[in-house]
C-alpha cells in the first residue's frame, strides 16, 4: 500500500513540476505574442552606434561602460575576455544587466535546480527505504515468534518427559510397559 502512495506522490509532484513549466511555456508564448513586434535588425556596423539601447537592438552587438563604446560580440568565445571589456562592465541584450551578475544568477539557478532535484531524489528514497524497512520489520517479528513458539513447544516437551520419569518411577504410569502392569489387570 505504502509503495503505491509513493508512486502517486511522486506522479502528483512530476504532475505538479510539468503543471508549472506549462504555465511558464504558456505565459512565455502569451507575452511573446503581445508584444510589439520586433524590429528590423539593424545593418549599421557596431563601431557606429552610441548609446547601450541602439547598440544593444543589434544582437551580435556588445555595450562596455568602461569606455561607452559598441562593439562585435566576439562569437569565438563564450563571454567577451578582458581585452575586450570586462565582466562587470559588459552589457548584451539588456542595458541594466552585466555579465557578471549574469553569470552569478544562471549559477544560483542551476545550484537551487541541482538541490531541489537532489532532496527530491533523497525524499523518494527515503521513502522507498521505509517501506522495505517496515518490510523486513514484519519479518524479523514473524521470526521472533516462530522462535518463541519452538522453543514454547521444547519447553512443552522437556515437562512432559520429566513427568512421564516420575510417573514412571512411582508407578502411576497408564501404560503397559512398567513391570507391574501385569498385577492391575487381575
Amino acid at each position: 500500500m505504502k509503495r503505491i502512495n509513493i508512486t502517486i506522490n511522486f506522479y502528483n509532484f512530476a504532475g505538479f513540476l510539468s503543471s508549472v513549466c506549462a504555465v511558464m511555456v504558456y505565459m512565455l508564448f502569451i507575452q511573446t505574442a503581445n508584444a510589439n513586434p520586433s524590429p528590423e535588425p539593424l545593418t549599421q556596423p557596431c563601431s557606429t552606434l552610441t548609446s547601450c539601447d541602439s547598440c544593444l537592438k543589434n544582437v551580435s552587438c556588445l555595450w562596455c561602460y568602461t569606455n561607452d563604446t559598441c562593439t562585435v560580440y566576439p562569437v569565438s568565445h563564450l563571454l567577451p575576455p578582458a581585452s575586450v571589456c570586462k565582466l562587470s562592465q559588459a552589457r548584451w541584450g539588456v542595458c541594466s544587466v552585466n555579465f557578471e551578475a549574469l553569470i552569478i544568477a544562471m549559477a544560483v539557478l542551476v545550484c537551487v535546480v541541482l538541490l531541489a532535484v537532489t532532496v527530491c531524489c533523497c525524499y523518494c528514497c527515503r521513502r522507498c527505504g521505509r517501506s522495505s524497512r517496515s518490510d523486513r520489520i514484519e519479518e524479523e517479528i514473524a521470526w521472533k515468534r516462530e522462535r518463541d513458539r519452538q522453543l514454547s513447544e521444547d519447553r512443552r516437551a522437556e515437562r512432559r518427559a520429566r513427568h512421564d520419569e516420575i510417573r514412571k518411577k512411582y508407578g502411576l504410569m497408564s501404560d503397559s510397559d512398567h513391570p507391574y502392569s501385569k498385577f492391575e489387570n487381575e
